[in-house]
């Protein structure tokens, strides 16, 4: 497992996650680059589960993923074979079955792409494999 890459994945999540979170905090529109309709995607009623943004969970994943890193810099032997590791394991495990759900409806339901809930879906997966290789 490479701490750095676990660093800079979660980076790259929380940076997307908290552009989505931030555009829809404040009404703001988003730009997507390929042209696609993020707006649509992020602001439907699949943006939120339980009355809660996607994003907030998102964010403090990546938080917790990011914190991890930074300390297996340090030494990394440490919360290996731990409750610490096996929990940041189910919960990637967790993220990743999510964005699996929320792609599923980008593609089945609402027929539009937000390239920034893949980005978060691509460095989610990531993250697992780095996690449990």
């Amino acid at each position: 497992m490479n701490p750095i890459y676990l660093a800079a994945l979660s980076i790259m999540g929380f940076a997307v996650s908290f552009y989505i979170f931030y555009s829809k905090r404040y009404d703001k529109p988003m730009h997507c680059m390929i042209g696609q309709d993020c707006d649509a995607v992020v602001k439907s009623k699949y943006g939120k589960t339980f009355g809660i943004e996607n994003t907030v969970p998102g964010m403090a994943y990546y938080v917790l993923i990011f914190a991890y890193g930074i300390l297996l810099l340090y030494d990394r032997n440490l919360f290996k074979e731990n409750i610490i590791y096996y929990s940041l394991v189910i919960a990637s495990i967790g993220s990743v079955l999510f964005s699996i759900y929320l792609t599923a409806v980008q593609a089945f339901i609402l027929k539009k792409w937000c390239e920034y809930c893949i980005v978060s879906s691509i460095a989610s997966l990531s993250i697992l494999i780095i996690l449990i290789l």
